[in-house]
């Protein structure tokens, strides 16, 4: 069976934003698809630790899975991608570089190791959108470009979310699934 990982933002869970619409989709198409609600993800000092083993513990991640990304759920996926094969992986409103807030320090132990992603994935893609408040789309065009994936830029849609844009589908997505 084909299978799907969705990581979701900070400050938000698993049936906020586009995931539940994503998540109908995905199964429609046959995929077994798991969006854990991320421990310490809504708290001031998240844990990518604790995120990592969490999701380790309860999901096989496998050679043909897909895994999405959003906001700090792309560094949870990059970190999932720097140990494990997988299909396809989706950075949605997602960066790469060292964070310097102090509550993301405990995502930033080690820089992101860009090689051994593009070892482990087959496709990446990075979704940005023309004016999210967060990451440009610039900053997110450079991450591709180190990752080796395939730049969507997407007109009016914020960080994705459903506060900040009234984002609850992305259909684009759906192009890049089989």
């Amino acid at each position: 069976m084909k299978k799907a990982l969705i990581l979701h933002a900070w400050y938000s869970n698993p049936s906020d934003n586009w995931y539940p619409w994503l998540k109908g989709k995905l199964e429609g198409k046959g995929y077994e698809v798991y969006i854990p609600d991320l421990p310490t993800m809504g708290t001031k000092l998240p844990n990518m630790k604790k995120q990592l083993d969490f999701v380790e513990k309860n999901f096989k991640l496998e050679k043909d899975t897909i895994v999405f990304g959003h906001s700090l759920g792309t560094l949870l996926a990059m970190r999932l991608a720097e140990k494990h094969p997988l299909n396809k992986m989706f950075l949605i409103a997602g960066w790469d570089f060292n964070d310097l807030t102090s509550e993301h320090r405990l995502f930033w132990k080690t820089p992101i190791n860009h090689k051994n992603i593009k070892t482990h994935v087959k496709e990446i893609f990075v979704i940005s959108s023309d004016n999210d408040p967060y990451i440009t789309a610039i900053t997110a065009e450079d991450m591709c470009k180190r990752l080796a994936g395939k730049f969507i830029l997407q007109k009016g849609k914020c960080h994705f979310s459903k506060k900040l844009g009234g984002v609850t589908q992305i259909p684009k997505l759906l192009e890049f699934l089989s």
